[in-house]
């Protein structure tokens, strides 16, 4: 039979244990127990986890693309999940992130504000409850050709960095990088035809057309 004493310092630690576990987030950052009491706010609960959209596949996200990849293009649009996840046992009344864009590309739509001197994009989580991941979803655009170095068939580490910051001051952060082809076979654009190209192609024409009407007075002839 466990003696008094045994018993009254398993009660004590049983208490002291659920007195931190059950520690709520307090609306103004901080973290208070089931008594009120203010206590250290969880560190490193707080995971953000950036992907981008396989240009190949609507369906997939990848944490980065690279040269072995399929590449995107100037001006397409391309899609980010940026997923944030609360690890800890207690709820976060808000967390803020944070998302910056690489200087080749520009916000198309997503949630927050986006500021364009620094082109980044601020959002707030609200009530991410313990245990929980929230997913948004991030377009953003790439820039035309010219932004893009002129010796260079293909670009790569277009980084993206994404930080979340919760209460407490607790944070993690970030990246995902991609590609972007800038010339297929050593040209930037396809030929465009002009007028001087009609031109030089009007002779051929003129021959062609000469030649198909011999035929097919040779071919009346044979029919009479």
């Amino acid at each position: 039979m466990k003696s008094l004493k045994t018993i009254t310092s398993a009660f004590v630690f049983s208490s002291l244990f659920l007195l931190v576990a059950a520690t709520p987030v307090a609306a103004d950052g901080t973290c208070t127990n089931q008594y009120g009491a203010t206590v250290d706010c969880p560190t490193s609960n707080i995971v953000i986890n950036k992907t981008v959209r396989f240009p190949t596949n609507v369906n997939l996200f990848v944490e980065n693309l690279t040269s072995n990849d399929p590449a995107y293009s100037p001006k397409d649009e391309v899609e980010y999940d940026v997923a944030v996840s609360n690890t800890s046992n207690v709820n976060f009344p808000t967390v803020t992130v944070i998302d910056v864009f690489p200087s080749q590309e520009t916000f198309v739509s997503g949630p927050g504000t986006y500021e364009a001197t620094s082109n980044k994009l601020t959002y707030e989580i609200s009530n991410l409850a313990a245990g929980t991941t929230v997913h948004n979803r991030i377009l953003v655009r790439v820039k035309d050709a010219s932004v893009f170095p002129a010796n260079q068939d293909i670009t790569c580490d277009i980084v993206n960095t994404a930080n979340a910051t919760g209460p407490g001051g607790q944070s993690d952060r970030d990246t995902s990088s991609m590609c972007v082809q800038t010339k297929v076979l050593g040209a930037t654009t396809l030929p465009v035809a002009g007028f001087d190209d009609w031109m030089v192609a009007l002779p051929f024409a003129a021959s062609g057309i000469a030649g198909l009407g011999l035929i097919i007075r040779k071919n009346r002839r044979k029919i009479s």
